[in-house]
């Protein structure tokens, strides 16, 4: 079964509609796909009756954006209940959370750099009803005329270190990994490949959260190399933890294609998220 476990949809930064996806996930040959849109548990009846209407196999997903101090390090989720009224509680507060974050960034852009955008122009760069990420804020920056393209947006204001950066509502991977276990999901590290941290640090901290509940590895990525993905399979096998992989598309002209590289789910994980083939 070809499966693509990472791809975004208007549902948070992405370009297409739920709808749209799944045509081009059967175009593409994909048999069973995840949208794990950013820090948004929204969606999931849309997105579902999506891929039911194109005879794709879908999976509830989400991406959320946890941090280990000032280090990015993301979890996917997968197969939680969004039905729940505890998936909807946590659904306002990663909304409530990120309208505060967006406050906090508009002051830094104030006081730093004396850029004043408005909450309306930001809100306006969403394609739907969700939580406010940081590319509706570049975006939002670009088309204001404060820089000429997203790539100068992000490289300026949005690093880690940058002044203009927010941590706020940022939880941490342990945290983003009770809140999906809570949901009845399976928590997985995503692309690993992408942790700024040295080989060692990051091996260490994969092996802390293996202690603290992570189920997974997003192994198969198109930013890894094959000696990357060889190495989170063999830890995978080690650590008795599920191996995934998925395309990270969000756009054309982004950098991915859907369904690349290639990514075959096994039994385990299969049974582990409820999916029925």
């Amino acid at each position: 079964m070809k499966a693509d476990l990472h791809m975004h949809s208007v549902w948070s930064d992405g370009q297409y509609m739920p709808a749209e996806l799944a045509v081009l996930c059967r175009q593409s040959g994909v048999e069973l796909a995840s949208l794990t849109d950013h820090d948004n548990f929204a969606g999931d009846g849309e997105k579902r009756a999506a891929f039911a209407a194109a005879g794709v196999g879908y999976l509830t997903g989400v991406e959320i954006s946890a941090y280990e101090g000032k280090t990015k390090v993301h979890v996917t989720g997968y197969g939680y209940d969004a039905a729940s009224p505890l998936c909807a509680a946590l659904q306002r507060e990663r909304a409530r959370l990120a309208d505060e974050r967006l406050n906090d960034v508009l002051e830094r852009l104030k006081t730093y750099k004396n850029i004043r955008l408005s909450r309306e122009d930001v809100l306006a760069e969403r394609k739907a009803d969700v939580p406010v990420h940081t590319l509706h804020i570049a975006s939002a920056l670009v088309k204001k005329g404060f820089y000429p393209n997203l790539k100068g947006a992000f490289l300026d204001c949005f690093q880690p270190d940058s002044p203009t950066y927010s941590y706020v509502g940022r939880p941490t991977p342990v945290e983003a990994i009770e809140m999906l276990h809570s949901l009845g999901g399976v928590a997985c590290l995503a692309h690993p490949g992408r942790i700024w941290l040295p080989f060692e640090e990051r091996a260490a901290l994969i092996r802390q959260l293996k202690d603290r509940g992570l189920d997974g590895i997003e192994c198969t990525y198109p930013t890894h190399t094959a000696e990357e993905t060889a190495y989170y399979l063999s830890l995978c096998e080690e650590l008795g933890l599920f191996r995934t992989g998925g395309s990270d598309f969000h756009r054309d002209g982004g950098g991915r294609t859907l369904g690349v590289p290639f990514f075959e789910p096994d039994e385990a994980f299969l049974r582990a998220v409820h999916f029925c083939v």
